[in-house]
């Protein structure tokens, strides 16, 4: 079975997924190409050494979408659609081990602003950490994304930011009064040509790299953590993979002290974080045990 890449590479992006999903999946297409898809062709080909992952298995759930939907397009016969249907999928045997992402309390974000230079760092990482972004979601927001002309009516309350997240799936970012304001005077202060202008991106998105933008930015923040002593170091001078500072970890934070400090409920902070699912917002919160006691505790008889 031979199929043309950029027929199902086009039909990856129509389902608006991510650019390193596609670039996974087409990695895999390109291994599979050519092998029949029915349990025989799945089975050999999740049986080679590299093949057995959760992308490959992902790559197989979509291609067979693929080749279902466009069967009559792809000229693949009755009876070949008809193996294709009943292949199933072997689960994946063994859980993939979650790595745990430490908190950092919302009294040490500034010693992390403090060890960044330019005030357009600052503010990215006060917007990313108050906000809980993801790391596409920041690097893409416009000028024209703030509510600037509801928000001037009346300055004491909190902003809006319309950001685009996973699929480019939209959703509304809070900020703070004083985030506002600062963000407010950061954008007077850049004359940008345009409302359409990303605040963080100097060029157009399609003359650019986003990768390259994004690892620019977590090297900075890498940086921030070693410098500002949040993240510690081992014996060998290599930083412990869990005091790490980058994007997610903030977004982790966030989420954890919405609920420690500031009492609000899963539901809430599914809310805040945009989550489709509100079992997306639990692995991202991290109870503390002595709060938990202390609501456990509250009001029962002994």
């Amino acid at each position: 079975m031979n199929i043309p890449l950029d027929t199902f590479e086009q039909w990856l992006v129509n389902k608006n997924l991510k650019e390193r999903t596609i670039e996974n999946y087409l990695y895999y297409f390109n291994k599979f190409n050519g092998s029949n898809y029915d349990q025989d062709g799945v089975a050999l080909f999740l049986s080679k050494k590299g093949n057995r992952n959760t992308n490959s298995r992902g790559f197989l759930v979509n291609f067979k979408r693929f080749l279902l939907t466009n069967y009559q397009a792809l000229q693949i016969s009755p009876e070949l659609k008809v193996r294709i249907s009943e292949v199933e999928l072997p689960k994946l045997t063994g859980r993939k081990k979650m790595r745990i992402v430490k908190p950092i309390p919302r009294d040490q974000i500034p010693l992390l602003e403090a060890v960044l230079r330019t005030e357009e760092d600052k503010i990215k990482l006060q917007i990313s950490y108050q906000c809980g972004l993801r790391l596409g979601e920041l690097l893409k927001i416009r000028v024209i994304d703030f509510n600037w002309e509801t928000w001037k009516l009346d300055p004491s309350k909190m902003g809006e930011c319309r950001v685009y997240g996973k699929g480019d799936k939209e959703g509304i970012a809070l900020l703070p009064r004083d985030l506002m304001i600062r963000v407010a005077r950061f954008i007077k202060s850049k004359n940008f040509p345009s409302i359409n202008s990303h605040l963080f991106i100097k060029k157009p998105l399609h003359e650019i790299n986003l990768k390259n933008v994004a690892r620019t930015w977590q090297n900075k923040l890498n940086q921030a953590g070693i410098d500002s002593g949040l993240t510690k170091l081992d014996q060998f001078d290599k930083p412990i993979p869990e005091t790490v500072v980058h994007p997610h970890r903030l977004r982790h934070s966030l989420a954890t002290d919405l609920i420690n400090e500031k009492g609000l409920d899963i539901r809430e902070v599914q809310e805040v974080l945009r989550h489709s699912s509100i079992m997306s917002t639990q692995i991202y919160t991290h109870i503390n045990k002595d709060h938990l006691k202390k609501r456990l505790s509250s009001g029962s008889k002994v």
